[in-house]
């Protein structure tokens, strides 16, 4: 169970201080970037099965001291390696390369397919801080870097529906002199139905428009509600849905200190849990952990970002399906 102890505290690691202690944040924060480094001899042997045993002849140099050590393919564990495909993970990486062509504030390093294989992979090194030690530098670089994320979580649900969905601090860099954003680590990549993402954006619109009729009837077309529930289940699930849109509820900068979100989700989950008659759509846990990862950098960050400004850049471009407006209205 090491590789799964090892995600689950990295995800404890980028809660807030409402969820999660902060001297046991403190202790977690080593998670999200260290964990005890492959043996050189098996790191060796690896190299050499998957690349050959001239490897390092293709190499000018090599460090055997690992940069970081928290990759869930750096714990090894033979029951862990069906998971760790890194010929998908280079496929999504080049993805995002493309998808990501001449959008500013971003840049995802290039693979050297030479030193790739199923079981390695090599990339160029970028650097940057991760999310957490951007939270030291100025208010206006953290404005910056808190609506670029928003930016690049709204663009790959709505306009990719392609997501890399592990929110790991770690795996966005900030590289301060060139204003960019390095991203890393696409293992957990993911596409969306466009049916899906249709409604999904529908209902996120909704949420920031207070919007009740709407969101109820959203949510059971997506699978969220089954329309038996308790009265208490329904208004509960609405109110979430309300602290969900709030940052896109108004115009101009929302202060993402300015209210606790993760303090009223988790009060609002507990009730949810109790009564719930159905689990939510598997294309939920991914996307959720990453809509959540994004609002909680948000808030380590202290940013002010335009949520709704962004929201509805993307909404006034989206094309919906084609009988998407007659199904909303039949319900």
């Amino acid at each position: 169970m090491r590789g799964a102890a090892l995600k689950l505290g990295q995800m404890l690691s980028i809660q807030d201080e409402s969820v999660v202690p902060a001297p046991i944040l403190a202790a977690l924060d080593i998670v999200r970037q260290g964990a005890d480094v492959m043996p050189r001899s098996q790191l060796n042997l690896v190299l050499s099965s998957e690349l050959g045993h001239d490897w390092s002849s293709k190499l000018k140099s090599f460090d055997y001291e690992p940069i970081a050590a928290a990759s869930i393919g750096q714990v090894a564990k033979e029951e862990l390696s069906r998971e760790c495909d890194y010929e998908l993970e280079a496929k999504n990486q080049k993805r995002f390369s493309v998808l990501l062509s001449g959008k500013k504030g971003f840049y995802v390093p290039v693979v050297i397919d030479d030193l790739s294989s199923k079981r390695v992979l090599t990339s160029e090194l970028v650097p940057g801080i991760p999310i957490d030690k951007v939270a030291l530098l100025d208010q206006e670089t953290r404005n910056y870097v808190g609506r670029k994320l928003l930016e690049l979580t709204l663009m790959e649900l709505f306009v990719f529906r392609f997501m890399q969905t592990d929110p790991n601090w770690s795996n966005f860099l900030y590289d301060e002199s060139e204003k960019v954003i390095n991203l890393i680590d696409f293992g957990a990549a993911r596409d969306y139905p466009k049916s899906f993402v249709d409604d999904y954006l529908r209902m996120v619109f909704a949420c920031a428009n207070n919007d009740q009729e709407a969101i109820i009837k959203l949510s059971q077309r997506l699978g969220f509600l089954t329309g038996e529930e308790s009265e208490i289940m329904t208004e509960t699930h609405v109110q979430a849905g309300f602290v969900v849109g709030l940052p896109f509820s108004k115009p101009g900068g929302y202060d993402f200190r300015a209210n606790n979100i993760t303090q009223s989700i988790s009060n609002l989950g507990a009730t949810m849990l109790r009564h719930r008659l159905t689990p939510p759509p598997e294309e939920a846990y991914s996307l959720h952990r990453k809509l959540s990862g994004a609002f909680l950098a948000c808030i380590k960050l202290g940013a002010v970002v335009p949520c709704r400004e962004l929201l509805l850049e993307v909404y006034e471009k989206y094309e919906f399906g084609e009988h998407d407006s007659e199904r909303l209205a039949s319900g």
